[in-house]
């Protein structure tokens, strides 16, 4: 089972930041080092959502992958991002979070 959950894990990742870069939120530039240093959760007080999502989490969850680490089996993304992004009309990005809130949210 963990096997399969880091390959689909992986398969969600890649869809994310293409649905990202679909919907004009990628960034080309990084954000300074102290930015992404902040202490709060999703960064609140240093860096826009997708910023986090694109220079934190992603990178975190693909380093976790690549070193064969435990992932979490708790994950709740999407209410932050519903919530950060509710102006805006980013779906897509939302949808592909709750599939990875899913899977890895182990009941």
């Amino acid at each position: 089972m963990a096997d399969h959950r880091v390959a689909v894990l992986g398969k969600y990742l890649a869809e994310l930041q293409s649905e990202m870069r679909a919907s004009g939120i990628w960034s080309e530039s990084e954000p300074s080092q102290d930015a992404l240093e902040s202490e709060q959760p999703f960064c609140v007080d240093t860096l826009p959502f997708e910023q986090w999502l694109q220079f934190v989490m992603i990178p975190r969850f693909n380093w976790m992958i690549a070193e064969n680490m435990a992932l979490p089996s708790q994950c709740d993304i999407a209410p932050m991002a519903e919530e950060a992004f509710k102006l805006r009309n980013l779906n897509g990005v939302i949808l592909c979070l709750k599939s990875i809130d899913q899977l890895l949210s182990v009941s």
